[in-house]
């Protein structure tokens, strides 16, 4: 028995993303779904490219919900509507319970969840992966280049579920803990690194390589606990072999809820969820910093909120959002260096990004001061890309505002917006009860 994620996808919920194989990587489902699919008819190497499509598909959906819903849980992102049910991603305040972070679809508007979305794009990835290796080259038109397109969305779930969840479980196994889901990710990323070197798709090949990167500096330094080195190492050697200007995107298009971008619904066109204020009007030593751009709009949905912000980084239905690139390469050495070399070995870095981008340098030669710089460095050029919630998870930041804060109390426009109840400190997303329940391995004593 599978866990309930997995059984809705044999059932035949895998066909969310599976209608993605019709189309092109940039259109991102775009057709209209048929009502069911028959799960031998996904056994074939005829439909090898449509599942791998549909794992694409549904990947690109899952990550913008993500991208808001992690952004709301820390910073970059506060809440200016009235949908109650939608309250506990800003106000921090999830329970295993479940609700909306757990089982609702990646493609709502006000109520939009991450869980099953996450498992059904993992499932999806996963199940591309396994089918393809079963499969000869001559069955299959670049089966090896899927293989390893599979194995880097299977790859990139993976690492969602160990940033944003307390804990996960994979097809009604055991509880993982964040460290064993990123050990999996690695895996995933190695198998998409092979296959893409073998297929020469440098897009796949340096997109895993910032990928496991990723995974390893995870392992490297997980909340609490001393460097590992050794890991650590093994993630600067990624990151280094990523080519300057490398950016690997994930395409969103309006053809349906499904395809866009619904981040850009959320906060430009309907003002649910606006920027939040610590990235209004960034600077450094008196600099405009145009990594993070906002616009002033209109009065929020909640008619409180005075202005919504919006990200002007998507501007559209079709904005793409980054995935993997050098910038994150270049921050991900920079930690390293910081550690295995020095400190003041992540002051270079920083102003390479800074020269980039026509800010002043920045100087110090204090390791509080510099990490500081870093964690700072990351929340800017990452901004909005699925980054700072792990971040102030893995570093410890404060909380803002508060636990215990009403929510939401005066912000800078004046205007008091408290909704009901108080800011809790939920800095992980807990293991939903819709797994503990339908996973054997989990719900024995429920």
């Amino acid at each position: 028995m599978r866990s309930l994620t997995a059984g809705l996808m044999r059932r035949g919920a895998l066909v969310l993303g599976v209608v993605a194989g019709t189309a092109s990587c940039n259109e991102l489902l775009d057709q209209s779904a048929p009502s069911r699919v028959l799960e031998e008819t996904l056994q074939g190497p005829a439909a090898a490219k449509l599942i791998v499509d549909g794992a694409r598909a549904a990947f690109g959906c899952v990550f913008q919900a993500y991208v808001t819903g992690m952004g709301l849980l820390v910073d970059e992102l506060e809440d200016t509507q009235l949908a109650a049910a939608g309250w506990d991603w800003d106000r921090r305040t999830m329970l295993p319970v479940g609700g909306n972070f757990a089982t609702a679809t990646c493609d709502g508007a006000q109520q939009f969840g991450v869980y099953t979305p996450l498992q059904t794009a993992r499932y999806t990835a996963d199940l591309a992966l396994a089918n393809l290796k079963g499969f000869s080259d001559a069955e299959v038109v670049d089966r090896v280049k899927l293989i390893g397109t599979a194995a880097l969305f299977s790859g990139y779930s993976h690492i969602l579920l160990g940033e944003g969840f307390c804990s996960a479980a994979v097809d009604g196994g055991p509880e993982l803990t964040p460290a064993a889901v990123f050990a999996l990710a690695e895996a995933k990323f190695t198998e998409a690194i092979t296959a893409a070197t073998t297929a020469n798709d440098a897009a796949v090949l340096n997109a895993a390589r910032v990928g496991r990167a990723r995974a390893r500096l995870n392992q490297a330094k997980l909340p609490g606990q001393a460097v590992v080195s050794a890991k650590l190492t093994e993630a600067r050697a990624d990151a280094a072999a990523v080519p300057a200007g490398f950016v690997f995107n994930i395409p969103y298009n309006p053809a349906s809820t499904f395809s866009r971008n619904m981040f850009v619904v959320r906060n430009r066109e309907s003002r649910l969820y606006g920027v939040a204020p610590r990235y209004w009007a960034m600077t450094f030593n008196g600099v405009t910093d145009t990594r993070v751009r906002v616009t002033q709009g209109s009065r929020g949905q909640d008619n409180l909120t005075n202005n919504v912000y919006f990200a002007d980084k998507y501007s559209a239905q079709n904005s793409p959002i980054a995935l993997a690139k050098y910038a994150e390469a270049r921050l991900i050495m920079a930690e390293a260096d910081y550690h295995l070399v020095g400190p003041s070995a992540a002051v270079p870095y920083i102003n390479a990004l800074h020269a980039a981008v026509n800010l002043p340098d920045f100087n110090s030669s204090d390791p509080a001061a510099i990490l500081a710089q870093l964690i700072e460095e990351r929340s800017r050029e990452l901004f909005l890309e699925s980054h700072r919630a792990y971040d102030v998870k893995r570093f410890n930041l404060p909380l803002d505002p508060a636990p215990g804060t009403g929510f939401m109390p005066p912000n800078p426009n004046g205007v008091t917006r408290n909704k009901g109840g108080t800011y809790g400190d939920v800095r992980c997303l807990p293991l939903p009860d819709v797994e503990r329940d339908n996973n054997p391995n989990l719900s024995v004593g429920r």
